[in-house]
């Protein structure tokens, strides 16, 4: 006795249980739209939580490449007339430790420059101003020093007006606890 779909009886004897299965025969059965459907090639569609975790991931990675340098970066980096300068600080042992590294961005052979750099934070009405030459080699960078006493009324950013040829910058930076 032929069941539908063209198999054979799932047994022949009580207690022998046979199942035989034909592809081909299954196949042979299927409507064309669905035989159409099923040999179309989806490469993007065929699992939609993967493509969706995928482009998820794709917008983070875009959105951390063009955002978390402007935000990470902020106010401690800046270009000044071709010169990179950075600026860092720290509180230790009752004092913060400011240091404004200036590198040439290209190699720079004229005549010796100054930069000046008046550092500051914030809380606290005395300054200290440090002048030196800027470097004039890109492997030669120039570091400027400050050591700023701190008191209770210390606040947590420091700032510093960077002037190199006659342009004036101001940077800041959140002083780290060491």
């Amino acid at each position: 006795m032929a069941s539908k779909g063209g198999r054979q009886p799932e047994s022949y004897e009580p207690g022998d249980l046979n199942f035989h299965y034909n592809r081909e025969d299954r196949e042979a059965m299927l409507s064309e739209e669905t035989k159409r459907v099923l040999t179309k090639t989806k490469i993007f569609t065929m699992n939609k939580r993967n493509m969706i975790i995928l482009a998820d991931i794709a917008v983070i990675l875009l959105f951390t490449m063009i955002f978390a340098p402007i935000v990470l970066v902020g106010k401690s980096n800046v270009k000044i007339d071709g010169f990179r300068s950075n600026l860092k600080a720290y509180e230790y042992d009752g004092s913060i430790l400011v240091s404004l590294r200036v590198e040439a961005s290209k190699d720079n052979r004229q005549e010796s420059r100054l930069v000046t750099a008046e550092f500051s934070v914030d809380g606290i009405e005395e300054t200290v101003e440090v002048i030196d030459l800027l470097p004039s080699e890109i492997d030669s960078p120039r570091i400027l020093r400050a050591e700023i006493p701190a008191d209770d009324n210390t606040g947590d950013r420091v700032s510093v007006q960077v002037e190199i040829n006659e342009k004036t910058r101001k940077l800041s930076a959140k002083i780290k606890q060491e």
